[in-house]
């Protein structure tokens, strides 16, 4: 019977020592930075066929964002769109809701959980054909 309160006295132990201790926070993924100009450049040579514009405004309540530096001639309302961020990393996908002389506007989805939302300086890309 002795030995019974004292391995019930041990787990209450275990079990009071595991609930104090602080949990740790999930590490985060570091967050990816804008393209550079030179990266910009390499991703151009890379995919010719690619439509690139710069992530020029942003205005994250609406999830919308404006691309500048893009041949607008080359899309339309609904074209399908990928935002990326440095090391050509995908931040979000998205659609042109509207177009201006020199711009346009995407609407984009929630980026992935852990994942950063767009920033200035991402690059709005569309492949040609799709």
């Amino acid at each position: 019977m002795r030995w019974l309160r004292t391995v019930g006295l041990c787990l209450l132990g275990i079990v009071l020592l595991d609930g104090c201790t602080p949990k740790k926070a999930p590490e985060a993924k570091p967050q990816s930075a804008p393209i550079s100009d030179d990266a910009l450049a390499k991703y151009r040579k890379k995919h010719p066929e690619a439509l690139i514009g710069r992530v020029v405004a942003i205005r994250p309540e609406d999830h919308l964002l404006a691309a500048g530096d893009v041949p607008v001639a080359d899309f339309k309302q609904g074209d399908a769109v990928v935002i990326l961020g440095s090391s050509e990393q995908e931040i979000a996908t998205g659609d042109v809701v509207s177009m201006g002389k020199s711009w346009l506007h995407v609407h984009y989805n929630d980026p992935p959980t852990g994942q950063r939302a767009p920033q200035l300086g991402d690059i709005v890309v569309r492949f040609k054909g799709q």
